[in-house]
């Protein structure tokens, strides 16, 4: 992997700090706004979809290590015999 590819986990991450900042950025704004509301309501959907993402690679980067690890010890287990 070289250095411009990024994985699902850092682009994750990336998104969370993304939606963070631009909340942080809106603050002043939203005090003042009606529309605030619904902005902030959709700012806070965004960042529980990413949690969830979040949640689904972690298990699924989890599924594939034992994945690999299964395997390994197929192999292992096929020398032996």
């Amino acid at each position: 992997m070289n250095g411009r590819t990024l994985d699902p986990g850092r682009i994750i991450s990336i998104l969370e700090i993304l939606l963070s900042q631009l909340e942080a950025s809106l603050a002043p704004v939203m005090t003042e706004d009606g529309g605030a509301d619904r902005l902030k309501i959709k700012i806070d959907g965004y960042k529980e979809k990413a949690a969830r993402l979040k949640t689904v690679l972690s298990k699924a980067q989890a599924a594939e290590r034992r994945k690999r690890d299964l395997a390994k010890q197929n192999r292992q287990n096929t020398r032996a015999r």
